[in-house]
């Protein structure tokens, strides 16, 4: 026969807990007297139960708080494989199946060396905190400048949103892993855009605001009328949004997207070009109004070769045939600058023009 069990490291991670899933329906939880009770407080006190249909392994979520994950995807129901990764809140368990000569084998837990296994410890920490700097609204916005090279002038500002709970992190790389674990990341990228306008909606000349997107919120309905939203309250300002380049393999979404900015007034970027797999032929279909060269294309490129640097210039070249501001990211020392004006950027941004700065100090 077959039987199902869970599997977990303890003492420290040195060691490997297996747990049979018997009898079925088994129900974890905080709860004393469930079939698994588990003493932590991110726990729910029903959180989940794991049943068997038509002969296969489920696991159902109960309501619980900070949510029941399958291989980092919070579901409410998912079957059950053996190799899966389960989470109970912060609480890991990876599925094991076993063929069994006696149904008695596997009914009491049993204790074996971890060996070279090792799981990937408390993927979903801060997961109880996110609800909370949601619904507080706690993030703020830095603006790094970018410069029209020619003058040297600021064109305008990237929008860089921050973390301000106390035990979150405050990057939004990390804090983006934390919400992508709740399925998060629309609602997120949507307060940072926000809260930048807003920080900016009663400076009257404030140049152009560049706002990134998460690729997420692309597949959402709810963008374009949020974008409208943010234009009506502060019709004055410049609005682009920042897209990767890796959305340019959906051109028809693409193309779709930047008809609809463009009937509200809002421009389009594509960030790191040239960091994945974006080609020329994509860029040629759907131009944006700037295109934004992945710092890897930037640094050293006053001491690179003639052949990057003539690589680098016929990408410049194509751009502006296609009427396409060209900017150069992550440029840090007066050296790199000139080589951009020289190859043919229209812009730069990077720490040689100015880090990112609070609205205070702008």
């Amino acid at each position: 026969m077959v039987r199902f069990y869970l599997e977990s490291l303890v003492e420290g991670g040195r060691q490997l807990r297996r747990l049979a899933v018997y009898p079925l329906p088994f129900r974890v939880g905080r709860t004393q007297g469930l079939s698994l009770s588990l003493a932590s407080e991110s726990v729910s006190k029903e959180h989940a139960e794991i049943v068997m249909r038509d002969d296969a392994l489920y696991v159902q979520d109960l309501g619980s708080k900070n949510g029941t994950f399958v291989n980092s995807e919070r579901v409410t129901e998912r079957r059950l494989n053996e190799g899966d990764i389960l989470h109970f809140a912060q609480v890991e368990f990876r599925v094991g199946r076993q063929e069994l000569d006696e149904a008695e084998d596997l009914l009491e837990p049993s204790t074996v060396k971890l060996g070279d296994m090792k799981l990937p410890q408390q993927f979903v920490e801060g997961v109880r905190e996110l609800p909370e700097l949601l619904e507080a609204r706690q993030v703020t916005t830095l603006f790094q400048p970018i410069v029209t090279l020619a003058s040297g002038f600021i064109a305008g500002y990237e929008a860089l949103g921050r973390g301000r709970h106390a035990r979150l992190p405050q990057m939004p790389l990390e804090l983006f892993r934390v919400a992508a674990a709740v399925g998060a990341e629309a609602e997120l990228s949507r307060l940072f855009r926000e809260t930048a306008v807003d920080l900016v909606r009663q400076r009257v000349r404030f140049p152009a605001l560049f706002i990134n997107v998460h690729p997420k919120e692309l597949d959402t309905p709810t963008l374009i009328p949020d974008v409208v939203v943010l234009r009506e309250r502060c019709p004055q300002l410049r609005l682009t949004l920042e897209v990767h380049e890796g959305t340019l393999a959906d051109l028809e979404g693409v193309e779709r997207l930047r008809t609809q900015l463009s009937r509200a007034g809002v421009g389009i970027a594509y960030d790191n070009f040239g960091a994945g797999q974006a080609r020329l032929l994509e860029l040629a279909e759907v131009p944006p109004h700037y295109l934004k060269f992945d710092m890897s294309f930037v640094r050293g490129i006053d001491t690179a070769s003639g052949d990057r640097r003539r690589l680098l210039t016929s990408l410049v070249g194509v751009a502006k045939d296609l009427l396409v501001q060209t900017v150069a990211e992550g440029v840090e020392t007066a050296e790199e600058a000139d080589a951009c004006f020289r190859i043919g950027f229209t812009h730069a941004q990077g720490y040689h023009f100015g880090r990112p700065r609070p609205i205070a100090e702008i």
